[in-house]
């Protein structure tokens, strides 16, 4: 089969030759499921047929008989609705519609590269030029265009912008030097010149034509109104026949003469005298680096990796953005084996990632090519939500909510131990600063702080307390000497120096934001409910910019630079303490004058030739105890000192439960904060003041259809507990039990009951045996009397006004 058509059918791929007098199609038996393929494309020159599946986000290649099946690009990939195979240069281009960008790549999927990212609504069908180094495409969005550029992204330039709906199809006719294009919504087939110009309607009316293609001196389209593949004359539109009919899901199409000679390769001798990219352009060749990375000043060569560049998670995978380069476009770190990833550091020294699985419960460490993976820490975790290194005492530190510990081992998992262990509720976020020798962590229980030691936990203090909600991300910023953080429950991004002290707002209004990090005059953090990567400026918290949008489930965030982690193998001691702290190579340690300095002698532990217990005695020690006091000072003191902090805990958790998050005039809706074992977060509601019936009457369903109780869930949020499927109050309130004494049978505590029952409705006596439940709890309440408001503690409930609710949670 030398000529023929083969085209996209959603869930197949058929072929229809048009060497033999008569179209009868052909399905491609392809070893591989699809669900939703969209755009096809073929290299005669192997005899390959190339194909994007939206649903699956890949892009796929096999043989024209459907053997040799691969997945050739599998990541950072949305909606590829436009794909061409320069069969000459031996690249790969696409459009997606979801990221917005046109990409090319190698024909095996390697050396990817993004050419064009700005400006682009919807970009959809792509056609190449390889002889003039064209590539030109459409662009359906609010402002239909169609536009072309050189193959390697540059010279871009708006060909047509007026009088186009929906186009779709899109084709070169080389041999006739003109532009076809199908549009949906004028129902036209149009051509031009190469240059935009000269425009004329070819067909007209189509009902809803999609792909377009041309062969010899006809072109083909598929119609989705009329199920059909038809044919018409390339230069007058006429002698319109149906080659195929009833063949619903018709998507691209694409005409294959496989004994047409391709052409000349520009590229062809030597790749162009590039090290990575050849592309060709009008006027010769570009050699061109993968994403992310620079061309050396040479014009030819690439860097091995970016210099400057974010790291982040989002539970199944790690993703890296050069910021190196302009476009911030995020790239797949091939990490094997992730479930939940939740915290990130680097070290520097030896070039290695070390990551928080929760589903794992293990912190593992991996090459950023994705070899060497190995298991640092296997036993003891339950939710590590932090993560530091210190990238020159060699240790790292991490935070686990789950046993409300600090720990600190060598970067092999050897030598662990717990620094802290008390006083902790919800510790979050840490982050090291080894010059200064502290330890900085976050915690967003019941009391939240921010909170800093000694990196062996000794001289623990408080640094900050008050007007917290939810702390969730912590950095530092070695340069100013400061800390900052995101507090997911006030909604903002702050900082403080050192001392906890000179506090100050940098960003309000932030949706839900979780980690974040700093990098030159930046600030980088992830957001949960906008889904996205955003920055301002560290010192006036302006020019604000999405770095990346459209990412689910993003978790942490750090900055890779060699500005950032400095090394110098010098490990001074702590003034007091026998642990060792750290310092940079253009930093001095300034040693108080009042004090005099204790401690271990120092060792240099990047030296081989040190003995590994004497660097472990210096890295991971415990505070020293007390010594020479005597024993009945020890028991008199400690009686005397638990009394009063029983006193004291007994009276701040009263005032805090009174006081914290209680503004009576303003509720608020927003997350719980998360919790990492579940996809999803119940979102609990506080409503403001409300009349008395309303009180007594509100609950939270979820699962109900109408006039059914199967599997309903009723939250006794405050009032008289609830039996309903309908959402009038006073429909409620005919369900309410009357108690003795003429009261209503009402429950004043807060809790959620899940009331389990068939699909059929509860008759009388089942709804009276559930609404007898715990009568213990409940207390009769007269109909006219004012349900008094209430206004929990708990951090996780409030509103904030104008609000839209997340997409990670569903009210």
């Amino acid at each position: 089969m030398n000529s023929f058509l083969i085209f996209a059918r959603r869930t197949d791929i058929r072929m229809v030759s048009l060497d033999i007098p008569y179209f009868a199609d052909v399905v491609l038996a392809v070893n591989g499921s699809m669900k939703n393929t969209i755009a096809i494309g073929v290299d005669p020159k192997e005899g390959k047929v190339y194909w994007s599946d939206s649903t699956l986000k890949k892009i796929s290649r096999a043989n024209i008989n459907g053997s040799g099946q691969e997945d050739i690009i599998s990541s950072g990939l949305m909606t590829t609705d436009g794909l061409a195979v320069d069969s000459v240069g031996r690249k790969i281009y696409w459009t997606d519609t979801g990221t917005n960008r046109i990409e090319v790549a190698n024909l095996n999927g390697s050396m990817r590269k993004v050419l064009v990212w700005r400006n682009l609504d919807s970009p959809r069908a792509i056609a190449l030029y390889h002889e003039m180094g064209y590539m030109y495409w459409t662009d359906w969005g609010e402002h239909a265009k169609l536009e072309r550029a050189g193959m390697d992204g540059s010279d871009r330039v708006v060909l047509i912008s007026n009088n186009l709906g929906w186009p779709n199809g899109l084709a070169v006719d080389k041999a006739g030097s003109q532009l076809l294009w199908a549009d949906a919504h004028t129902e036209r087939i149009e051509a031009s010149d190469l240059n935009g110009l000269n425009r004329r309607t070819l067909v007209s009316p189509v009902q809803h034509p999609y792909g377009l293609t041309l062969l010899g001196p006809h072109i083909y389209w598929t119609d989705w109104q009329s199920r059909s593949i038809q044919r018409a004359d390339k230069t007058t539109g006429t002698n319109i026949i149906t080659i195929r009919a009833n063949l619903p899901g018709l998507m691209d199409i694409e005409a294959v003469d496989r004994e047409r000679p391709l052409g000349f390769n520009k590229c062809g001798r030597r790749n162009g005298g590039c090290s990575h990219l050849c592309l060709p352009r009008p006027n010769g060749t570009s050699c061109v680096c993968p994403t992310g990375v620079l061309l050396k000043s040479d014009g030819r060569s690439c860097e091995e990796m970016p210099e400057t560049y974010l790291l982040f998670s989002n539970r199944v995978s790690v993703r890296r953005i050069s910021l190196d380069t302009p476009d911030h476009t995020d790239v797949h770190v091939p990490v094997p084996e992730l479930h939940n990833v939740i915290s990130l550091d680097y070290d520097s020294v030896e070039g290695k990632l070390y990551y928080t699985d929760v589903s794992l419960d293990v912190i593992r460490r991996v090459n950023l090519d994705g070899s060497g993976m190995e298991t640092v820490v296997s036993q003891g975790l339950k939710t590590t939500d932090g993560l530091a290194v210190d990238w020159v005492a060699r240790n790292m530190y991490w935070t686990d909510t789950g046993r409300n510990t600090i720990e600190v081992s060598r970067l092999d998992g050897s030598a662990r131990k717990v620094l802290v262990n008390n006083s902790l509720d919800e510790p979050r976020a840490i982050a090291v600063f080894p010059s200064k020798g502290f330890l900085f962590w976050t915690d967003w229980g019941h009391i939240a702080k921010i909170e800093r030691a000694h990196l062996d936990g000794s001289d623990r203090k408080v640094l900050i307390n008050t007007d917290l909600g939810w702390p969730n991300g912590l950095t530092l910023d070695y340069d100013t000497r400061r800390i900052f953080w995101v507090d997911a429950h006030l909604d903002r991004i702050e900082s403080s120096d050192l001392n906890g002290k000179l506090r100050q707002i940098l960003v309000s209004h932030v949706s839900h934001p979780f980690a974040l990090t700093q990098q030159d005059r930046w600030i980088y953090w992830t957001d949960w409910q906008t889904k996205s990567i955003q920055r301002v400026d560290k010192h006036t918290g302006c020019n604000k910019e999405t770095v990346l949008a459209n990412v689910e489930g993003l978790m942490d965030i750090i900055v890779v630079s060699p500005n950032r982690q400095t090394v110098s193998g010098f490990v001074p001691t702590v003034p007091d303490r026998g642990i060792t702290s750290t310092q940079s190579p253009n930093k001095r340690v300034k040693v108080p004058t009042n004090k005099p300095q204790q401690g271990h002698p120092v060792l240099n532990c990047t030296d081989k030739s040190a003995g590994v217990e004497n660097c472990l005695q210096n890295n991971v020690v415990s505070a020293p105890h007390g010594e020479g006091l005597h024993i009945s000072y020890v028991i008199g003191g400690a009686l005397t000192v638990l009394a009063i902090l029983i006193l004291i805990a007994v009276y701040i958790i009263y005032r805090h439960k009174k006081s914290k998050f209680a503004d009576p005039g303003v509720s608020n809706l927003t997350y719980s904060n998360p919790s990492y074992r579940t996809s999803t977060q119940e979102v609990k509601i506080e409503t403001a003041q409300k009349p008395p019936i309303y009180n007594q009457l509100r609950y939270k369903k979820e699962g109900v259809g109408e006039s059914s109780y199967t599997k309903e869930k009723i939250r006794i949020v405050e009032g008289v507990c609830l039996l309903s499927g309908e959402e009038l109050y006073w429909e409620d309130l005919k369900q309410l039990k009357v108690c003795r004494g003429s009261g209503l049978h009402a429950c004043m505590r807060t809790d959620t009951v899940s009331l389990q029952a068939s699909s059929a409705s509860l008759d009388d006596t089942e709804t009276e045996q559930l609404l007898q439940g715990d009568q213990s709890e409940c207390s009769s309440l007269n109909t006219a009397m004012a349900t008094p408001q209430r206004h929990s503690a708990h951090p996780d409930t409030g509103w904030v006004p104008n609000r839209k609710p997340s997409t990670e949670s569903e009210v």
